[in-house]
């Protein structure tokens, strides 16, 4: 072998060996040497040469192509003491895998003072939340917020496990659906406090009202324990605001941006500035006679939007001796330009039970937004004992909206009517919450808490103005034309108060309750104003038609006219046991509710006023089992309720605006009973490296009372109506199965969810029969409305420490679902599954190790153009007889199913700088 050989395996040793002392490996784990969490960022470098790297999300590093040779590897982190290690390379060992764990430069403080230093608004706490929470929650941080796609809190939820959205006409999510439930099967919290609703008809809170930048971290909690409210089946959606930080801070963003929407047509706008904001009524007496110069008409104009414009500002310090004063002050503002293109279909029945299309409305829809959050925090520590704190917070949501319809019904083989209107419409909803909380270790056993809290929540829409012109052969013609007043209030004050008592090592009990006195008044005038007759001489000028005022009183209508009180007082008990590794909390709570409304009704008739008294007794049990320090089983079970909307309650009756696609008057029910619920959990936990995490989880909820729509015959009478019942077939069930995975590989990530939902609901339901007998009451069995029986999330990440980059581009899927409840037999309106995909990236623009931070960010939602898109499954049918088949009206291209909503809003862009000091 080494003779003729030899010259040449010289020549291969001499090629080789220079590459191979060039090829040598540094890699490994940096963590803290207590908890043992990845130090991400934390960087790693060679003395004396130009070889770093920064830690990624898993924990690890890595050093490439390093000379052979003996090296110093020293690693740092901030507030971490730094760590010296010899590393040696070798042509024969050329890598070195090293675990090199660091010590807190306070590890000589107490376990809480260490605790208090992680960043409360960073990955690592959110999901120390997950992991010692007492129920099942799931946590979104600010730092994951800021880099995603969202910038309103109910887009944002959107990517936690099980939760759907419903959205507005612009495309923002607007309501929470959490595990199917509908949304009146949720509350909303903020920071761990109720809020009031401004919905004029219902309870729960729209969340697009709420900036996502102002918060700390978003909580879902999927499992109430007793000492939370329990007025919720689905789940609790907690915001956490943003919190004085342990040293002075100064943060804040401005971006810019425009919807590809209007990139496509222009933006109709109209001067909202004059519009009244009192009707005639409100501001000169209930007996005031309204002339036509009370009702201008706006002014619409079509123009090119102005840039979005967002920004906030964010400012927190501790003052005095030992920084017993804590401060921040938070702003955010947002104004931006939404809108929307599509159609509806007005619907009515056939005599064989079939779908029969009426009008057609063909819609523009052109938003102005302004969004505007405020958030203050104050904290004072009297002494080692005793704490004070105060929780300001103001929201206000604007949106001037503009409405370009053409209308076309169709009768029969006649020639169809076509209207044009136009509709300004002005609304501001506002939510302010006061929280003044006290913190008292009273003994060494014994501490205490409480709160005091005024809320109010306020919706206005003054001069709803809306203007219909008719086209016929012979001229076109001004129809009717109405001007709509609009307002209500939701008002809180309430008190809690929780005591705790430490009975031995690892066992406490708590006691507590809370007292809310709530009230609520809606208001509705509306004046119906009339044309001439004769055609239209001059229809680009809106004010060109001689009206007259049909009802210079207005019409107060009966439904959306009463005043409310609800007054909730709640007692708790529970117990807390942790023995090695078992974590066990178990107790009771009662809710006495008194609800109690008037209507506008005249004193003389019955309905005028009523109310309801409940007491609910709602028992829970929930069990943590820790497998090792990363793991975790949980098991839940807990009592529900969840109380109707004093809407629901008053005994209104719309039977003389009944319309074709309407045959059943809507009625209220001042019978409705409460909704009761029992709930049951399970779930694994698993908590890795960094970021990474699995959780897989069951429910089961066996609803009784849930409150539907449907249809009944009022007692006595023959008169059928649709309207909110308690389904007489019986309870309703829900159950599913949950994921969560996030894994990361270096700087590449993948999270994913996924939810399979499953829930049966029995109501009765109209039927056309025959000509004979046209209209029969049938059961049907359906899911839940809102339900999805599919809701996935699955997001690509990369982000790298070292150079300041982080990418997300996340996909969501809707499964599709009941949106509407039908009044006829299997003639229920479906929304198609939707898949939406957003992007986002931000790139820091400086060093790491510098006070100074800013960054550069850009935001894509909806790249897909995904629309919302209303199906009623059945198959197509005559609309009328002798009209054509369902299949040839416009946009109808499928026979087993009818299109009855179509809305798209193409693509919305962002970008900006964000900095920190």
């Amino acid at each position: 072998m080494s003779g003729p050989f030899l010259p040449l395996r010289l020549l291969v040793c001499a090629l080789v060996l220079p590459l191979a002392s060039w090829a040598g490996t540094i890699k490994g784990r940096v963590t803290d040497a207590r908890t043992g969490e990845p130090l991400v960022g934390a960087v790693v470098f060679l003395q004396g040469t130009s070889y770093n790297g920064q830690v990624q999300l898993d924990g690890t590093f890595v050093l490439r192509n390093v000379p052979t040779g003996e090296y110093e590897l020293v690693s740092q982190y901030i507030s971490y003491e730094a760590k010296n290690q010899h590393v040696s390379l070798t042509a024969t060992q050329p890598d070195q895998v090293l675990n090199l764990r660091l010590s807190d430069k306070n590890n000589a403080l107490d376990e809480v003072t260490v605790q208090g230093r992680r960043d409360p608004e960073g990955e690592v706490s959110a999901q120390r939340i997950e992991q010692v929470a007492p129920s099942i929650v799931n946590v979104v941080s600010a730092q994951a917020i800021q880099v995603s796609p969202d910038i309103q809190v109910a887009n944002v939820l959107q990517r936690v496990s099980g939760v759907t959205l419903e959205r507005s006409t612009n495309g923002d999510g607007r309501y929470a659906l959490v595990r199917g439930m509908d949304k009146r099967y949720n509350y909303t919290l903020v920071n761990g406090i109720k809020i009031p609703s401004p919905d004029p008809y219902n309870r729960y809170v729209p969340l697009d009202i709420f900036p996502a930048d102002l918060l700390q971290r978003l909580e879902v909690t999927k499992a109430l324990t007793p000492n939370m409210e329990g007025d919720a089946i689905g789940g609790v959606v907690n915001m956490v605001m943003k919190d004085a930080p342990a040293e002075r801070t100064l943060s804040g963003q401005l971006g810019t941006g425009y919807g590809q929407l209007f990139a496509d047509r222009s933006f109709l706008g109209f001067d909202r500035g004059a519009i009244n904001k009192k009707s005639p009524g409100a501001r000169n007496g209930p007996d005031y006679q309204a002339p036509i110069s009370d009702f201008p008409w706006p002014s619409f104009t079509h123009k090119s939007p102005a840039p979005n414009l967002l920004g906030n500002l964010t400012f927190g310090s501790r003052y005095g001796k030992e920084q017993r004063l804590g401060v921040l002050v938070a702003g955010s503002y947002q104004a931006q330009t939404r809108g929307s293109n599509g159609y509806f279909y007005e619907t009515g029945i056939t005599q064989n039970n079939d779908p029969a299309l009426r009008t057609l409305h063909v819609q523009e829809y052109s938003t102005q937004q302004q969004r505007l959050g405020l958030n203050a925090k104050l904290d004072y520590r009297l002494d080692s004992r005793n704490t004070l704190r105060f929780y300001g917070v103001y929201l206000q949501l604007e949106e001037a909206q503009a409405r370009a319809e053409t209308d076309t019904t169709y009768k029969g083989t006649a020639r169809p009517d076509v209207d044009r209107l136009l509709r300004a419409r002005y609304q501001r909803q506002g939510i302010a919450n006061t929280t003044l909380q006290g913190e008292h270790q009273l003994t060494s056993r014994l501490s205490a808490s409480w709160s005091l809290v005024y809320s109010r929540a306020t919706n206005n829409v003054p001069d709803v103005s809306e203007q219909d012109i008719k086209l016929t052969a012979s001229g076109d013609y001004y129809q009717n034309a109405t001007h709509t007043w609009l307002d209500n209030t939701d008002q809180d004050k309430a008190a809690y108060l929780n005591l705790k008592y430490l009975l031995a090592e690892g066992l406490e009990v708590s006691a507590g309750g809370l007292y809310r006195d709530k009230d609520r008044a809606n208001h509705y005038l509306a004046y119906q104003l009339r044309p001439s007759g004769q055609p239209a001489t001059d229809e680009g000028n809106i004010n060109s038609e001689p009206y007259t005022v049909f009802n210079p009183l207005g019409i107060y209508v009966g439904n959306n006219n009463y005043t409310a009180t609800e007054k909730v007082t709640a007692t708790y008990g529970q117990a807390r046991l942790v023995r090695g590794p078992w974590e066990v909390l178990g107790g009771v709570r009662t809710e006495y509710t008194n609800q109690q409304y008037i209507t506008s009704l005249p004193l003389t008739e019955a309905a005028n006023r009523g109310g309801q008294k409940y007491l609910d007794v709602l028992p829970s049990l929930h069990l943590r089992y820790a497998l090792d320090g990363r793991q975790n089983l949980r098991a839940s079970y807990f009592s529900s309720i969840s109380r109707p909307s004093f809407f629901e309650l008053t005994p209104h009756n719309n039977s003389g605006s009944v319309s074709e696609s309407n045959i059943y008057a809507e009625a209220g029910n001042p019978y409705l009973l409460h909704t009761q619920a029992r709930n049951l959990d399970l779930r694994y936990e698993f908590f890795g490296a960094g970021r990474d995490q699995v959780m897989v989880g069951a429910f089961y909820k066996n609803i009784k009372n849930p409150i539907e729509y449907g249809l009944v015959t009022l007692p006595n009478t023959t008169v059928t109506v649709y309207q909110p019942i308690n389904p007489s077939t019986g309870a309703a069930t829900n159950f599913g199965f949950e994921w969560v995975g996030v894994k990361f590989f270096g700087p590449f990530g993948l999270s994913t969810n996924y939810t399979f939902t499953s829930s049966s609901i029995t109501t009765n339901k109209g039927r056309s029969a025959t000509a004979e007998d046209p209209r029969v009451l049938v059961a049907q069995k359906r899911p839940l409305q809102g339900q999805s029986k599919h809701v996935a999330n699955a997001s690509l990440l990369y982000n790298d420490p070292h150079t300041g980059i982080e990418v997300q581009l996340a996909y969501v899927y809707t499964g599709a679902r009941i949106i509407q409840v039908g009044q006829f037999l299997g003639l229920d309106y479906w929304q198609r599954a939707q898949s939406q995909l957003d992007f986002s990236a931000e790139k820091r623009l400086n060093k790491s190790d510098k006070r100074f931070q800013l960054t550069a960010y850009v935001k894509v939602q909806n790249l897909l153009n995904t629309p919302y898109q209303v199906d009623i499954r059945a198959p197509g049918a005559p609309a009328l007889p002798g009209a054509p088949a369902v299949a040839s009206y416009p946009f109808q291209d499928r026979a087993d199913r009818v299109s009855v909503v179509n809305q798209t809003y193409r693509a919305y862009y962002l970008a900006g700088l964000r900095f920190r000091l």
